[in-house]
Order: C-alpha cells, then structure tokens, then sequence
C-alpha cells in the first residue's frame, strides 16, 4: 500500500493557482477555493509524463476504456451502474447545469434549489434565462433539515429542481429516506432533476451516498446526473465533467445540442489523468477521506472548547467545514479575514440564508488546520 504524505505543505504560489495567486494572499492562510492541497496521486502524474513523453499530441478521442472506469467506478462505490453508452463528456459540472436547462426546458421556466446555495448555481441558471426559486433549509440544532412544506410549494412552481448531493455548503449528505420524498414531490409535479452529485466520492465514514437516480423505481426517467472527478482526485482544471441521462431521450436531445455547437471533444491530459484516476487513485482517495476527517474532529473539538461563539455544522460530506458564526458578534469578514487572517468563504456568497455563517477548505495539511485554530483563538479571545 502506498503511503501519501498528506501532512505536506506545498507552495502554490506563482503557479496560476486561484487559491493562492488570483486574490491577495499575502499574510493569508488560504482556505476557500474547493480544490485541495495534497499532491495528486502518484499514478494519475505518471500517466500524464507517460503522455507528455510521446511527442506528438494531435486530435485524440475519448476510449470507450474511459466510460467503463467511470461506470466501473460508481458501480462498485455507490452501488449504481451508469451505462457506459449513455454517458456524456463535457467541461465542468456547472457549465453541464447550462446546457442541460437549453436542451430540456423553456426560458422562463423555473427551477427550485435549496438555500443555502452553492453561489455558482444561480449564474448557471440565470445565465439561461431560467428563473429561481428558493427553498431555505432548516437549521435545526445545529443540523440542517429539508422543510418538505416549503419545498412542495417550491415544486408546484417549476419545471426543475437543481439537486446538490452531497450539499455544498452545508455539508449534508441526504438520506434515502430524505431523497424518496424529494423523488415523490418531483414525480407528483412532473419536475426534471438534475442532480450534482460531484462532491458524491467524499463522504465521511459513518454516511452514505445514495444516487438520486436509485432512490424510486422510475427516477431514471426524470433524473440528470452530474458527476466529475474533479473533486475527487484534485484535478481541478484538468478533468473531465459528466452527463448522466437517466432515459435514451434525454441523452438524445441533450446530445444533439451538444453536436450542434460541436461541445464534448475533450483535452488529451485530461481524459489520461482521468482515466488514471478512476483506474488507480482509489487508494489516495481513501487515506484522502480519512485526513479530511480527521482534520474536522479536530477542528470541531477545538472550537466547541475553546470557541463557543461558533458552532460547527456536522460534515456528511465534501471537505467544506460550515460555520455557524451567528452569535460572535461581529461579521464574519472581520473575524476571519481582517483579524485572524484566514481567508475562506463569506456565508453570503451563498445567498441571504448563508448570512453570518463562514465556509473553509480543510483538505488541507494538519498543519495549516493548526494555523487556523490559533488564529482563531487568539482573535477570538482579543475580542471578548
């Protein structure tokens, strides 16, 4: 077995990196862009020199070997086997979002989404001229709940219901129990849902991720799933997103669009490092997810003993700590960014229910998360 160094802190600065050249940095523990620090896995670097070693890189096809690791892959993880014909190739989940509503709705139509809202939804919808409506989830002790009265009113208004699971930010991971309603209240109004799953390979140890297109007998037949392993493996912008159609239609028309704009041809690194991935980084994903867990029970147990004033929300899934920072008495902004120099993610970009809360990466080295949580306390006790 291969042991990753994940405790490693690598430099990031001056290569592009959004995280930590784009904004500015200096002085800044950088936690808020949801990609990782670790090192990619070994086989998916070596699969890229391997390439990069042949000297010509001319136009390139997707292999049908591609496919069936994907499929491979979900099957034998969550427990679904997506048909390695009936799978699309396009660039990001959220661009997919876009062009799943040109292809199967109308403008105008509307589409329901849970609030808080991963804030790059709204552009994707907006951007097509779709309307929003939405669905504010309950904080209930410290733990969030779907409020299915207000969701069913939601439903009855649309035409979509744009599905986040595992939910970014709040970090749960829906149950089966959870997801069957959503499915009856879809089926009752005759709602398409698309569903983001891209988060769906990091769910901590004691949760399961449930496929929404599993959770009734015909969801197949209204459900989109959005999948990449662009989350999963760290290969933020060189990775490849897929479309998962439920039925033959769907993929038709959606295809068609694509084919129309000549979409779908992807870059020739991307599809080799993928494909590695799926083939090989099972064994880095899982020592991934047991850090990542690791570094929130310390995280959490810090806070909720020395930090009061804030409250950590449970982590289902992804590796986006949720802060509840209602009661500090100061904005979140001041607290973290001005004061303790941490630089993660404004509850408000999330829409008006993320207001007063705070998102942070933590998939990251135990010893930035140390940084963090001194940080934190010495503002922390500077301001009582």
């Amino acid at each position: 077995m291969t042991k990753y160094d994940l405790d490693a802190i690598i430099c990031r600065e001056n290569t592009c990196s959004i995280k930590n050249d784009y904004r500015d940095c200096e002085e800044m523990l950088c936690m808020w862009v949801a990609d990782m620090d670790f090192a990619v896995a070994e086989p998916i670097v070596e699969a890229i020199k391997k390439r990069a070693n042949h000297p010509i890189f001319g136009y390139s096809y997707i292999p049908d070997r591609l496919y069936k690791a994907v499929s491979s892959w979900y099957d034998r993880r969550q427990g679904y086997c997506y048909d390695p014909k009936q799978i699309l190739t396009y660039y990001s989940v959220v661009s997919a979002i876009s062009l799943v509503l040109i292809s199967l709705t109308q403008e105008e139509d509307v589409v329901t989404i849970m609030a808080p809202t991963y804030m790059n939804f709204p552009p994707a919808v907006n951007g097509v001229n779709r309307k929003i409506i939405y669905s504010p989830l309950i904080n209930r002790d410290n733990h969030y709940e779907i409020d299915f009265e207000n969701l069913e009113d939601c439903l009855s208004k649309s035409k979509v219901f744009l599905h986040c699971s595992p939910h970014n930010p709040a970090g749960r991971v829906w149950t089966e129990e959870e997801q069957c309603k959503i499915a009856s209240l879809c089926l009752k109004y005759k709602v398409l849902v698309i569903s983001d799953e891209i988060h769906s390979d990091l769910i901590m140890p004691t949760h399961k991720h449930i496929p929404f297109i599993t959770v009734c007998e015909n969801a197949k037949d209204f459900t989109i799933t959005l999948l990449s392993a662009t989350k999963t493996f760290n290969l933020a912008h060189n990775g490849v997103a897929f479309i998962m159609p439920g039925n033959q239609e769907h993929y038709q028309t959606i295809k068609k669009n694509m084919d129309k704009f000549h979409l779908g041809s992807m870059n020739i690194f991307a599809t080799t490092a993928v494909l590695a991935a799926y083939e090989s980084g099972e064994e880095w994903l899982e020592q991934v997810i047991l850090y990542v867990e690791n570094n929130y029970k310390i995280a959490k147990n810090f806070i909720e003993e020395k930090l009061s004033k804030i409250k950590v929300l449970p982590l289902e899934g992804t590796y986006l700590m949720w802060l509840d920072c209602r009661n500090l008495g100061m904005s979140v902004t001041d607290f973290f960014e001005k004061n303790a120099k941490i630089l993660g993610e404004d509850g408000i970009l999330f829409g008006q229910y993320g207001a007063g809360y705070y998102r942070i990466n933590i998939a990251t080295s135990r010893l930035i998360i140390d940084k963090m949580l001194s940080r934190m306390e010495k503002t922390y006790q500077e301001m009582l």
